[in-house]
């Protein structure tokens, strides 16, 4: 196991970034990760949210398996594994098809991270501080890094790095491969803000809000200073980019657009009822969000117009999660699952759980994963 604490040098960070993106593509899980996965939180490095797998229409429990303790991030999904992390200090990889438990590992504190996976190793942050890749076959760790506070930010990988934020108010890009820490940036916050929402990446840039309502933009490959736009207040949820644009939920009520290129506000929405609980995801140029009070909104992606509101009449946590057939699932603190046809605005079907949900939702080609804040994991087909 090697620990590492460096900052980049890194004229080479691309070249040893594609280096080990091949090494990753060139590793199994019984098989790689497929386009019908959800390999890290908001299924992928632009936070979309969305799966090219259906959500079932008709959905029952296939499989419910208890963990040890309470569990606030949301599921990865591979091939054959779903990987849950909690406040038990463990990962656990649970076979897809069954439930079964894989394995499961200890780390050193409680996990608030939503695990990020590619061919055989997923990453994993915990409060501890310690970032810690591990082999997906068997649980063993591969590398440490330490970061100076705790790590709230679900970790992406992209093009053969680890990109994560940590309340040490740096961002970190991480060689997958090796664990090599190629560069951090220092955010500008007060000593007890940090960096909360996963961050979100394109082929130039790392974008990611913090606590103090400042949204960046760093360099990839360099981890220079791109730009920095207020957002009005905290950002906990990741932004989803789409095309040219960056959508951004801030608890000042309001989503913003942000142009990924200079991180203007292209518009932002009149103030909502209450703060947005999850990353917008679109649909059809409409933008979906929920707020925490319940209250479901449409949004014009070209203006932030309020198109369409729908309300649950409970409070949400998360946002939602989209399949292929334009059906949105999104849960209810208190256990429900309620289902929103997106092509006709409107409810589907409602299924209640046994315990409150406060983590985030995953589709996969297997089915739809929620996760009980008493660490329950459910399949529903």
């Amino acid at each position: 196991m090697a620990i590492t604490y460096a900052n980049l040098k890194g004229n080479s960070f691309l070249h040893r970034c594609t280096t080990a993106l091949l090494l990753a593509l060139g590793m199994t899980l019984s098989g790689t990760t497929s386009a019908t996965d959800w390999p890290m939180a908001g299924a992928n490095p632009q936070h979309t949210n969305r799966s090219t797998a259906p959500v079932p229409r008709s959905p029952h429990i296939a499989w419910q398996t208890q963990t040890d303790g309470p569990v606030y991030a949301g599921p990865a999904i591979t091939r054959h594994t779903i990987l849950v992390a909690g406040h038990d200090k463990r990962v656990w990889a649970l076979n897809v098809a069954t439930g079964s438990v894989r394995w499961k590992q200890e780390l050193g504190e409680a996990i608030s991270t939503t695990p990020a996976i590619t061919g055989n190793i997923v990453v994993v942050g915990a409060k501890d501080g310690f970032l810690t890749a591990l082999d997906t076959r068997g649980g063993k760790i591969k590398w440490q890094i330490k970061t100076e506070r705790k790590i709230i930010s679900s970790p992406i990988i992209d093009q053969g790095a680890v990109f994560v934020g940590s309340n040490d108010l740096h961002l970190y890009a991480i060689d997958l491969a090796s664990g090599e820490v190629h560069w951090r940036f220092l955010t500008h916050g007060y000593t007890y803000s940090g960096l909360f929402s996963p961050p979100t990446a394109d082929n130039e840039k790392i974008y990611i809000g913090t606590k103090d309502g400042e949204f960046y933009a760093v360099y990839r490959d360099s981890g220079k200073f791109a730009w920095k736009t207020d957002v009005g207040s905290s950002v906990y949820r990741a932004a989803m980019l789409a095309g040219e644009r960056l959508y951004v939920s801030s608890y000042d009520r309001r989503i913003y657009a942000l142009n990924s290129a200079n991180g203007a506000v292209v518009w932002r929405t009149p103030v909502l009822d209450d703060w947005p609980m999850g990353t917008p995801v679109m649909v059809n140029s409409t933008l979906y969000v929920a707020s925490r009070s319940g209250k479901l909104y449409g949004l014009s992606a070209a203006s932030g117009e309020i198109k369409w509101r729908d309300d649950l009449g409970v409070s949400v946590g998360h946002g939602f999660v989209v399949g292929s057939n334009q059906i949105g699932v999104i849960a209810a603190t208190d256990g429900e699952l309620f289902a929103i046809d997106l092509q006709n605005q409107r409810r589907l079907w409602q299924k209640n759980l046994s315990g409150p949900i406060k983590a985030p939702l995953a589709i996969s080609s297997h089915g739809l994963v929620a996760v009980t804040e008493d660490g329950v994991v459910t399949l529903l087909r």
